[in-house]
């Protein structure tokens, strides 16, 4: 399924544009069931996209006591490390917002095990969403096409029947847990957001198939599916 895509001027128009994006999708799931789902991101311009929503107009457009924060993806750090996707996202939004603390689902990777953490996780989904899908689910990509921690040539690609997967990522000398393709996929809605020049290359290439059986283009979302990209990254 081919994306919609977005092509902003700049990084910080494509951040207000996510942003303003983000609170209709979450004001409508609200409206229509009660409670918004979302899987977040690591990354940059997740980043900035978490810095503008806590603050005003945005952080007032939502009703955050309705929105239950989940992960897409985590390092198998504790919760203060540096490379911690929950420790990013605490600091650029989670601290700022009226957000309940047992609305917030981080990946327990203190204790280091991945494929323990994974399992909980994914116990965590169950109870938490009761089988529904996620409403939204952000997601960054990476120059060899890697989204979540859904990395090539890795055996979490081939998971299709659990929510959760842990793998190590041998470039990185890094344990991961990332959602699965099956989770992604059935998400009411995904988004990819692609920020900066150094993105061209492998826009060009995904977009022109000049490469095939990158992560990101196995994905194929059964609902809305868009990139966010600036020109940068539009550029080739």
């Amino acid at each position: 399924m081919k994306a919609e895509q977005k092509i902003l001027p700049d990084t910080p128009r494509l951040i207000e544009a996510a942003a303003e994006h983000f609170v209709a999708t979450a004001r409508a799931a609200i409206a229509k069931r009660g409670v918004f789902h979302v899987a977040l991101a690591g990354g940059s311009t997740p980043k900035g996209l978490y810095e503008r929503l806590a603050k005003s107009p945005y952080i007032e457009q939502v009703d955050w006591t309705r929105v239950q924060l989940f992960f897409g993806d985590e390092r198998c750090v504790p919760a203060t490390h540096d490379d911690s996707n929950f420790k990013m996202a605490r600091l650029a939004m989670i601290d700022l917002l009226p957000i309940p603390p047992e609305n917030v689902h981080r990946m327990p990777t203190e204790s280091g095990d991945a494929a323990e953490v994974a399992v909980r996780y994914a116990e965590t989904l169950k109870t938490v969403m009761a089988g529904q899908p996620f409403d939204l689910v952000l997601l960054g990509l990476g120059p060899d096409g890697h989204i979540a921690s859904l990395f090539p040539e890795t055996p979490a690609l081939e998971v299709t029947d659990q929510l959760t997967a842990s793998l190590f990522v041998e470039k990185f000398q890094s344990w991961r847990v990332t959602l699965t393709y099956p989770v992604i996929n059935a998400a009411r809605q995904v988004i990819i957001f692609i920020a900066g020049e150094s993105k061209a290359d492998i826009v060009r290439d995904i977009t022109t198939d000049a490469v095939q059986g990158l992560p990101v283009q196995r994905l194929a979302p059964q609902g809305d599916y868009f990139w966010f990209m600036d020109e940068a990254a539009a550029g080739k």
